[in-house]
C-alpha cells in the first residue's frame, strides 16, 4: 500500500510542497529494517555525490547555463539544491546562483522554439525555481499555466509525463483527468504517472510489481529518479523480504558513474551528460534521505 499520496487531482497544493520540500532536503525519516542503506553504500554514495557536484560545477558555462540548456540546467540547479550542501561550499552556492539568474532570464525571453517543443524544457526549467519560491520571490504560476496549455499529456513523450504532472500539483493546477496510457514506457516513468495521478489501488500494486522486476540497470537516470521518487512515496515498493529498494538502487547508480565524476556515454551531447548526471544525484539524494 502506498502512503497518503501527495496528489488527489492537483487540490492539495501545500501538502504537495511540503512533501517535495522534505524528501529534497533529506529530511531524516526512521526506516524500517527492510529499507535501510548499508554504512558502505552510504559513505560511498556520500563519496560519489561530492564527486558528481564537482563535476557539474567543472561543466557549468560562463553565462551560469550548463551548456545552453534549459531542461540540463534546471536539472543541474536541482541537483546542488537537493544536495544541501551549497552553505558550506562557496563554489556549489555561486553556481547555483548563477543558475538561477541564466534560468529566469531564459524564461522571460520569447521562446524560439514552437511552443509544443519550449513547453516541457520550461517546465523543468521552472522546477527548481519553483522550489525556492517564497515571501518576495516571482510567481511562477502563470508561466506554468501558459506551458501546460500547450501540452498533451496524451501526446508527450513519456519521460516528461511525470515532470509536467509534477509541475501542475506544485502549481494547483488541474491536468490529469485525460490520461490513461497504462502500457506506455518504462515502468518507473508509468508507476510514478499512476501515483501522480491516484490511480485505483490495485492498478499501482501491479505497476509497482513491475517495476520491482524490471531491469534497472537499463533504466535511464530519469527512471532511476522516478524509482527513488516511488521508493520514498511508497511504502513497499520493494515485495516483503526481498531486500531494501535504495541499496539496489544506490548500486546501480554509483557502478554507472564514470571516472570524471559524471554519468552517461563519451558520445553523448553534453547537455545530455549532464541531465543524467543531474538525475543520478538527484537519485543517490533520495536513496541517502
Amino acid at each position: 500500500m502506498c502512503k497518503k499520496r501527495p496528489i488527489r487531482f492537483f487540490r492539495h497544493q501545500r501538502l504537495i510542497f511540503a512533501v517535495f520540500t522534505a524528501l529534497s532536503l533529506m529530511a531524516c525519516l526512521s526506516l524500517s529494517a527492510d529499507d535501510r542503506l548499508g554504512a558502505s553504500l552510504r559513505l560511498e554514495g556520500r563519496m560519489a555525490l561530492r564527486r558528481g557536484l564537482q563535476t557539474l560545477l567543472a561543466w557549468q558555462d560562463h553565462d551560469g547555463s550548463w551548456d545552453g540548456s534549459a531542461a540540463a540546467t534546471g536539472q543541474a540547479v536541482m541537483a546542488i539544491m537537493m544536495s544541501g550542501l551549497a552553505s558550506e561550499w562557496p563554489e556549489l552556492q555561486t553556481a547555483q546562483q548563477r543558475g538561477n539568474a541564466w534560468l529566469e532570464a531564459w524564461l522571460h525571453t520569447d521562446p524560439k522554439q514552437t511552443p509544443a517543443d519550449w513547453a516541457p524544457s520550461a517546465l523543468v526549467a521552472v522546477r527548481p525555481l519553483l522550489r525556492q519560491s517564497g515571501p518576495g520571490s516571482r510567481d511562477w504560476s502563470k508561466l506554468v499555466e501558459m506551458a501546460l496549455s500547450h501540452i498533451s499529456l496524451n501526446q508527450a513523450e513519456q519521460p516528461d509525463v511525470p515532470w509536467i504532472l509534477e509541475a501542475a500539483a506544485l502549481n494547483n493546477l488541474p491536468h490529469a483527468e485525460t490520461l490513461h496510457r497504462p502500457g506506455a514506457g518504462s515502468p518507473a516513468c508509468r508507476l510514478a504517472t499512476a501515483w501522480l495521478t491516484e490511480r485505483p489501488e490495485s492498478e499501482q500494486a501491479l505497476l509497482r510489481a513491475a517495476a520491482w522486476e524490471s531491469n534497472w540497470k537499463q533504466e535511464s537516470p530519469v527512471g532511476w529518479y522516478w524509482l527513488a521518487r516511488s521508493g520514498r512515496v511508497c511504502k513497499a515498493l520493494a515485495p516483503s523480504g526481498q531486500g531494501a529498494w535504495r541499496e539496489r538502487l544506490m548500486a546501480i547508480v554509483l557502478s554507472h558513474q564514470r571516472g570524471d565524476g559524471g554519468w552517461g556515454e563519451a558520445k553523448d551531447k553534453p547537455a545530455k551528460r549532464v541531465l543524467d548526471s543531474a538525475l543520478a544525484l538527484q537519485t543517490m539524494m533520495l536513496c541517502l534521505a
